[in-house]
């Protein structure tokens, strides 16, 4: 048997990897601090909110702790269309818990401000009312 020489041409081979690996690695790592951003947000103005509604008890309203949510998101670069706010639990006794979820879209793909996707993320805030509160403000 006669040794043959295996020739290929690297210029595919290498346009290929870019575009397998490569690029799909700089753009998942391109998005991460995007996720992060938007996560925190979410976090802050569900935060925010429950407080909000705590600190009015028994007189607290859902809708000045959504528009708490959606001005703390907006101070994050949230836009308002992205964010939904729930006030599920917003219970008026002593020892209750308030909650209140906020649902945030997530871009799948953000690179050099374009956008792809989207999926949600919801960050969930939950405190407790004091079992000796009064009801005076």
């Amino acid at each position: 048997m006669s040794a043959r020489r295996q020739l290929g041409f690297v210029a595919v081979e290498w346009v290929a990897a870019v575009g397998l690996l490569l690029l799909p690695v700089v753009v998942f790592v391109a998005t991460l601090p995007v996720w992060a951003e938007r996560r925190h947000a979410a976090t802050v103005a569900a935060r925010e909110a429950v407080r909000e509604l705590v600190r009015d008890w028994p007189a607290g309203d859902d809708g000045g702790a959504a528009l708490v949510a959606r001005e703390v998101a907006a101070d994050h670069g949230v836009a308002a269309d992205d964010i939904v706010v729930r006030v599920p639990a917003a219970t008026a006794v002593r020892g209750g818990a308030v909650r209140v979820e906020v649902d945030v879209a997530m871009p799948a793909v953000a690179v050099f401000g374009v956008t792809a996707g989207r999926w949600h993320y919801t960050a969930v805030a939950v405190r407790r009312i004091d079992d000796y509160r009064s009801l005076s403000p």
